[in-house]
């Protein structure tokens, strides 16, 4: 392989970002995705006293959710411990980036609330609004008459989409009457909240655990959304002016020097001198340094012939 170098047009580069989406379905044995029951002030037995005591798993979770997102939410928690909001100061509104959520309804939370979470590794940089559904169902075979089926709204509320009951026939599906849940789509962290029930006998706490009988037993669920993930780009322009990197600096392209050859055309084979004859070039290397690696290497899929009559330009892509 030989080697000649040049120089590229600074401004001839571009970066930019692509948003790509890809559609997920996980459920209970999905790695990472967890389930959980909330209740308020649940301690372990035997340790709650008046000088304190230990949260059981379910009392963590529903103090978790309550300080990240719920504290001024619901005035029948905020009323009963108003100085939690200016303490916490509801810390979702502090971080989150994306100011997208209008209408956004937290005005249901109470003592229990139902848990999803969603790792990372699946949603990737956001859950995309409007593509969540969770499917709960009393057995593992479909049964569309037992099933519940929840959707958000593009603004971090859901609704029962199938429910039996509503709050208010009047308002939106997603109304601040009608929604059952939040979704917070940059944390992957769903919450049914509602304590009303889905239909006569079932209640949204009931999905993803056991009820009181095996028609309240919920426990098979599958979360459906769109992941979002960045791809950023960089783009290449190269250009060969014609008439440039015209001759083969390959070993193999000359003969035996005699005293009188002098320059850099010095003894080149009499075939490759020709006036139809010109180099190919295979590959293109960017370097910061001529006497260093390069730093990214492009292959190209055919081999070009280098011309005198016009300018060659090379344009690659690299996804980082």
């Amino acid at each position: 392989m030989s080697l000649k170098f040049g120089r590229i047009d600074r401004s001839e580069t571009t970066f930019e970002e692509n948003i790509f989406h890809k559609n997920q379905t996980l459920t209970s044995a999905s790695e990472g995705t967890h389930h959980y029951l909330a209740l308020k002030d649940n301690y372990l037995p035997g340790t709650a006293d008046l000088g304190g005591g230990l949260l059981s798993v379910s009392g963590s979770h529903w103090a978790f959710v309550h300080s990240m997102f719920y504290v001024s939410g619901s005035t029948k928690i905020s009323q009963s411990n108003p100085d939690e909001i200016n303490k916490f100061n509801n810390y979702w509104h502090n971080f989150n980036q994306h100011n997208d959520l209008k209408p956004f309804h937290k005005n249901k939370f109470y003592d229990s609330a139902s848990i999803f979470y969603i790792p990372q590794q699946y949603f990737g940089e956001r859950i995309k609004p409007g593509s969540f559904i969770l499917t709960a169902r009393t057995g593992s075979a479909i049964n569309t008459t037992k099933e519940i089926v929840i959707k958000d709204d593009k603004n971090g509320n859901l609704y029962g989409y199938n429910s039996h009951h509503s709050q208010s026939v009047l308002t939106s599906i997603s109304s601040s009457d009608n929604y059952v849940g939040n979704i917070f789509y940059d944390l992957g962290v769903t919450t049914l909240t509602e304590t009303a029930s889905w239909s006569g006998s079932v209640n949204y706490t009931d999905i993803g655990r056991q009820g009181n009988s095996e028609e309240q037993a919920y426990k098979f669920w599958e979360l459906k959304f769109n992941s979002t993930t960045p791809i950023f780009t960089s783009q290449y322009s190269v250009k060969i002016n014609a008439g440039s990197f015209n001759t083969s600096v390959n070993n193999s392209s000359r003969g035996e020097k005699s005293g009188s050859d002098i320059g850099p055309m010095f003894n080149i084979k009499n075939m490759l001198t020709g006036s139809g004859w010109s180099p190919y070039f295979t590959q293109i290397h960017l370097h910061r340094k001529m006497d260093e690696e390069p730093v990214i290497s492009a292959m190209l899929p055919r081999a070009i012939k280098m011309r005198d009559d016009i300018d060659l330009i090379i344009t690659f892509r690299m996804d980082h």
